[in-house]
């Protein structure tokens, strides 16, 4: 038995591929796919091979391969399903909120696909219900980000991380001193090198954050599997994001006219050099905080704790993974 994990020639968040639809505009890339990735391959005992995630069903090996498919799917749908080259095994599975995805995804040739690899343990319950409602076996199995191990300890004099929230008025207090990230990167960037980057990131949150702000689910669940108390913005009616909620994060809607406040920082930075103008623009920044700046966010989070559901997650992927293997060698 062979062993491979996903790499992602394609990487976007939603609203760069709607973008990238209708305007052909420049691609970048999310590098949370390559940290469910990472997460994956804690499960295998090698990595044998790497096949692309858009592309799965262009995979023709003489031998087979076990892959976990954990991660969202898809940004190229009419490659579904994948090909008999790959035995899969599906935790995490979360199918996009995409009319064509669904379209292509939920067919009967995927539903007859998705029956022969019973059950399908999906990121979130609306995936299940979606699989579940075409008469699929499915569970809610969450996301394997879960199973990174806590840290051991917390770091001294640790740091606040803003991670891709620049569009939203953070409290001076927290602002100042902390470090600011992004997990998007340019498209050109190779898939080994963004796994590199994503490792150096999570190692940066395990040993350096004692909050973490941030916009991205992939930030968000890595550092509460490694015990970081996370403040998240997004939608709370979008169902990809409803695995935060279920652990008891709250999700805080990004406040209104973000592209003022980019203008205005922009500004600020610009100014640097002329004193006046420099103080105009904090002031404007200023005022921009005060009244927008959500005044309902717990900016001091209680840590959740997640062990107990952790182990449950890891035990059931590895009895699952022993599983499928048995079926496929016998």
């Amino acid at each position: 038995m062979k062993y491979a994990s996903l790499k992602y020639n394609i990487s976007m968040s939603e609203n760069e591929i709607e973008e990238t639809q209708s305007h052909q505009k420049r691609i970048k890339s999310n590098i949370g796919d390559n940290i469910q990735s990472i997460a994956t391959e804690q499960f295998l005992p090698i990595v044998d091979k790497r096949f692309n995630r858009d592309a799965l069903n262009q995979v023709h090996e003489n031998e087979k391969f076990l892959l976990i498919m954990n991660g969202w799917y898809t940004h190229m749908p009419e490659n579904w399903p994948p090909s008999e080259s790959i035995i899969p095994v599906f935790i995490g599975f979360h199918i996009t909120e995409s009319y064509h995805v669904k379209k292509l995804l939920l067919s009967d040739e995927s539903i007859s696909y998705y029956k022969r690899n019973e059950p399908i343990g999906c990121r979130d319950k609306k995936t299940a219900e979606l699989l579940s409602d075409r008469g699929v076996k499915t569970y809610y199995s969450k996301c394997l980000t879960l199973t990174f191990p806590k840290r051991e300890y917390e770091p001294q004099n640790g740091k606040v991380f803003l991670v891709d929230v620049e569009d939203i008025p953070i409290p001076k207090n927290l602002e100042q001193g902390s470090l600011s990230l992004t997990h998007i990167v340019p498209r050109f960037i190779s898939d080994e090198n963004k796994t590199l980057i994503a490792k150096q990131i999570l190692d940066k949150y395990k040993n350096e954050a004692c909050l973490v702000i941030t916009s991205r689910i992939h930030c968000a669940i890595p550092c509460i599997a490694f015990g970081i108390p996370v403040i998240f913005f997004g939608d709370p009616d979008d169902y990809r994001l409803s695995i935060l909620q279920d652990l008891g994060i709250e999700i805080y809607k990004k406040p209104k006219f973000p592209i003022i406040y980019n203008v205005l920082k922009r500004s600020r930075k610009t100014a640097k050099n002329n004193f006046l103008f420099l103080k105009f623009f904090e002031v404007l920044c200023e005022i921009y905080r005060k009244i927008f700046i959500n005044k309902y966010v717990n900016w001091n989070p209680i840590l959740v704790s997640i062990e107990n559901e952790k182990a449950e997650i890891i035990k059931k992927t590895k009895e699952t993974i022993k599983f499928i293997l048995k079926e496929n060698v016998d």
